[in-house]
């Protein structure tokens, strides 16, 4: 329903927030006060282990990230070293999930074990982030850190035997990145993953 525009309030969306980063099963999950008092944010650490009830609600999670419905967002509802910041930003409805699904996409356990759906729309996630939301904006700018590890936890997966389509979109994660932010070393390394990627494929057709 969030994805599809309906009509919520800021104190309603970080209670849904709440309820489904305890469901995914991070830890030290809670509703935090600003240090002034005058706002809230939802404050989480890591997960290790996503359990098989949760799976359902993670893959519906890149339906809310890819919502194109705009809300207004304050840095101060986020986290991050703007807590005081009370100005509102125009960005997504889904902007304010940015961070479960960056940091739930690094510092879960092994993560090639989980189900190719749930992987799938994992990564399309992190593509997704990458290509609408506002990482730039006030609220956003400090998740560029975990954008950075969950693009290196991706990096990871392009090692694994995960599976011709789940590869694509790794590269295809790592490609946009690359193009939004370039950098010498990030222009080097999509070089050499593409090389890498050619290599693999000549060989198939060969064998």
């Amino acid at each position: 329903m969030i994805a599809d525009g309906i009509a919520i309030d800021l104190f309603s969306l970080l209670k849904i927030k709440l309820y489904f980063v305890q469901l995914i099963g991070f830890h030290d999950a809670a509703i935090a006060p600003t240090p002034n008092g005058h706002a809230f944010h939802v404050r989480f650490t890591t997960v290790d282990k996503i359990p098989d009830i949760a799976l359902p609600c993670v893959n519906e999670l890149l339906n809310v990230l890819d919502s194109h419905h705009p809300f207004h967002l304050a840095p101060s509802a986020v986290g991050g070293p703007y807590l005081e910041d009370e100005d509102l930003w125009q960005l997504l409805i889904g902007s304010i999930f940015v961070d479960v699904s960056l940091i739930m996409f690094y510092t879960v356990e092994d993560i090639s074990s989980l189900p190719v759906l749930t992987i799938k729309s994992m990564l399309e996630s992190l593509i997704v982030i990458i290509h609408k939301h506002d990482l730039e904006s006030r609220p956003l700018k400090h998740l560029q850190t975990h954008l950075r590890k969950a693009l290196r936890r991706t990096l990871d997966l392009l090692l694994q035997n995960i599976g011709y389509e789940l590869r694509q979109l790794a590269f295809s994660a790592i490609q946009a990145f690359t193009s939004k932010w370039p950098s010498p070393v990030g222009t080097l390394l999509l070089y050499v993953i593409s090389m890498r990627r050619s290599m693999f494929l000549c060989i198939l057709k060969i064998v």
